[in-house]
């Protein structure tokens, strides 16, 4: 059920830029453990299994993908790409099991929002853009800080991660709006860690009917 939730993501994704394709995917969430990291690597290998992909670890402040893929928590990544301290191949590792490239965040910059703002950043991630069909960025939280605002203004598109019956209405409203405030080009909402059994027996019928009709 989950990896079909994934897929359709990715279709959403698909069908909502068919003329230009979305290649540069920006992954925010309101607040911290909200399922972010988990969703970029999973939207990342449903990609991979059409495209070639690439999945980029942006939060500077929480890295997390480095630890998720089973990579060293040295390895070298985004940070070190930027700057010049280290070579494309040696910051990207593959990631046979999901099928695709990972970049790690690498060391954690003085100033992530400097880093991620600056015009090395930006050639960066169109070098990226001639090498790959499709690139997955997990970015910092919106709150309480604007990386999110800097990466979504070099993305196609971007989605917004919520947990479920844990981040307010009122924080996520607010996100967004910012994010609106800015042009970021957000395509949608996904829904994280919801308890469908517990959504009530009407809605649990639905959709165990739905899915056992397909």
């Amino acid at each position: 059920v989950y990896a079909e939730a994934v897929r359709t993501v990715r279709t959403s994704v698909v069908l909502g830029s068919l003329d230009t394709p979305a290649k540069v995917i920006v992954v925010t969430s309101t607040l911290p453990e909200e399922g972010k990291s988990s969703t970029v690597l999973n939207l990342g290998a449903a990609f991979a299994q059409m495209e070639k992909t690439l999945v980029i670890g942006a939060d500077l402040r929480r890295p997390s993908l480095a630890a998720k893929c089973e990579l060293a928590a040295n390895h070298k990544g985004l940070s070190h790409f930027v700057s010049g301290a280290a070579s494309l191949e040696a910051c990207i590792e593959p990631v046979a099991a999901m099928g695709m490239d990972v970049m790690p965040a690498g060391l954690i910059p003085p100033n992530p929002l400097e880093m991620l703002g600056s015009k090395k950043f930006a050639d960066a991630l169109n070098a990226l853009r001639q090498r790959y069909d499709r690139i997955v960025i997990d970015s910092a939280p919106t709150q309480p800080v604007s990386d999110a605002m800097v990466l979504a203004s070099l993305a196609d598109t971007v989605i917004y991660v919520v947990k479920a019956d844990s981040t307010s209405t009122r924080d996520v409203q607010k996100g967004i709006a910012t994010l609106r405030a800015n042009n970021a080009p957000l395509s949608g909402v996904v829904l994280n860690q919801f308890d469908v059994r517990g959504a009530g027996k009407d809605y649990y019928n639905y959709a165990y009917e739905y899915r056992a009709g397909q």
